[in-house]
């Protein structure tokens, strides 16, 4: 009997967590990756595929190692300002972060091909690019919504006894059956109702505050046959780590309402490691073109998920104990999972002008809907996510990702510029979709024969959509996203 109550209590928090943390939203933080590399790559747009013998081709197009002729020490630190300026029932309200980090870090060691041979050489090394970076400070406002999340728990509380939501629903109606935020219309009953009058005008507050990266580590061989084909391949060591608190707070405006005020907090962190593998080859047509193919593996991540809630609510007057504020705390919870993001086929172009300059076109198809979640075989209870997965199959779609760059030469300096387009992921019917992100990007850069120095700036920008809890309860938040960075390269060869 003890095991069975156990069992019980298990699935139910896994039910209740599943239900708030793995969807869409959390499959799309670790597919949404951009292409590595230093100053130049960025600065190009990061359209790299087919022009190589850079860092960047170690997220891109690995053959790219076999354009070098020589090895290289590299070296990015970055930094970033990313803003969040959201509307919500019609007020304005932004937030805005910033962070130093280490962009990239590689190291390429070249060796030439044996005299006579066909193969004139190759280069093996290792690169570190940071791909995605979650550090975001997010807050929406809305002065007047008559709307609450209180409805939210009581439909989810509705047939229940108040005795088992502990068990059934442990990080959500729970709390607020525990703060007096929702209560059995009576003893015996099953159907709840709140002090909060239904459609009770409400001021509300979201805030997020986000931080975290996902870091790809690749060991990665480039070889070059007769200067005309160049193949590759690259095996990457993924990391990550998200860390993200969401506040949600509801001031009630009508003086006359019991309830004062309530808050429902969240605390996540996530942290993931795993592999991924890229294939790929350029081949020059002529002297100028070179054209290039890329194969990318899904990521296979294992994850593991650390989390609490906690609700507070506050009222006018005091109960017969003389108190007036309740808080409530839900277990330490746990929970091992598996996601796979979705392979990508990556088609390049560069057309070289003698050594004055190129132009260069990257073109990526990844279909999101492949994204899967999956169980870890570990846990004592394996959650198959089959609706999770079913919703990702119908509210993502394939993206066609295009980046453009160019750089030119005079004597010892080179100037570039580049522009990145990665359409919404979501389909057109999902209420969540936004604006594509576009990338503008320019940079500078000197060489010597030994050490050359480079200088990028980034501006991205996209608008998307959330909702705060039920979208059928409430209305989206829409979001102008920007982010801003700046790097420099130090690289140095022998």
């Amino acid at each position: 009997m003890k095991n069975t109550v156990r069992g019980l209590v298990l699935l139910g928090m896994l039910h209740a967590f599943t239900a708030h943390a793995q969807n869409e939203e959390d499959l799309l933080r670790y597919s949404g990756i951009v292409p590595g590399g230093g100053a130049r790559a960025w600065g190009m747009g990061g359209a790299m595929g087919a022009v190589g013998a850079d860092p960047a081709s170690a997220t891109i197009n690995p053959a790219g190692f076999g354009l070098y002729n020589t090895s290289e020490l590299g070296f990015t630190p970055s930094f970033e300002v990313n803003d969040a300026d959201a509307s919500f029932y019609g007020t304005n309200a932004g937030n805005t972060d910033n962070r130093f980090h280490v962009n990239n870090f590689s190291i390429m060691l070249h060796h030439a091909g044996e005299s006579g041979s066909d193969w004139r050489g190759g280069t093996f090394g290792i690169s570190m690019d940071r791909q995605a970076s979650f550090h975001w400070d997010r807050r929406a406002v809305g002065n007047s919504v008559n709307s609450s999340v209180i409805d939210k728990f009581i439909r989810e509380a509705d047939g229940t006894p108040a005795g088992s939501l502990v068990d059934a629903f442990p990080f959500t109606s729970d709390l607020a059956y525990q703060t007096w935020l929702i209560d059995p219309l009576n003893d015996s009953s099953t159907q709840y109702t709140s002090f909060l009058p239904y459609q009770s005008p409400v001021k509300q507050a979201h805030v997020t505050d986000a931080s975290g990266r996902l870091n790809t580590t690749s060991i990665f061989y480039g070889a070059n046959y007769l200067d005309k084909l160049y193949i590759g391949m690259a095996v990457g060591m993924v990391g990550t780590r998200f860390e993200r608190r969401t506040v949600h707070t509801e001031t009630v405006l009508d003086p006359g309402v019991e309830i004062k005020e309530f808050s429902y907090e969240e605390n996540l962190l996530t942290t993931g490691s795993g592999v991924d593998v890229k294939l790929g080859v350029i081949g020059r047509v002529g002297e100028r073109l070179r054209l290039g193919g890329a194969f990318h593996s899904p990521m296979w991540l294992r994850m593991n998920d650390s989390y609490n809630y906690r609700m507070r609510s506050a009222f006018r007057e005091p109960d017969e104990d003389g108190r007036s504020n309740y808080t409530a705390d839900s277990p330490e919870g746990t929970f091992g999972y598996r996601v796979r993001t979705p392979w990508r086929a990556v088609a390049s172009a560069a057309y070289v002008v003698g050594k004055a300059g190129v132009v260069s076109v990257d073109y990526t198809y990844a279909d999101m809907r492949q994204a899967r979640l999956s169980g870890a075989r570990d846990m004592e209870y394996v959650y198959d996510f089959a609706s999770e997965n079913q919703l990702v199959r119908d509210n993502l779609r394939g993206t066609h990702i295009l980046n453009v760059g160019t750089e030119w030469r005079a004597g010892n300096w080179y100037f570039r510029g580049g522009w990145g387009f990665w359409p919404d992921p979501y389909d057109a019917k999902d209420a969540r979709q936004g604006t594509a992100y576009k990338r503008f990007t320019g940079g500078i850069g000197f060489r010597t024969e030994h050490v050359s120095i480079d200088l990028a700036g980034v501006y991205g920008q996209r608008d998307a959509v959330y909702f705060p809890y039920d979208a059928d309860l409430v209305e989206p938040v829409t979001e102008t996203l920007t982010d801003t960075r700046g790097m420099l390269t130090i690289a140095f060869r022998p």
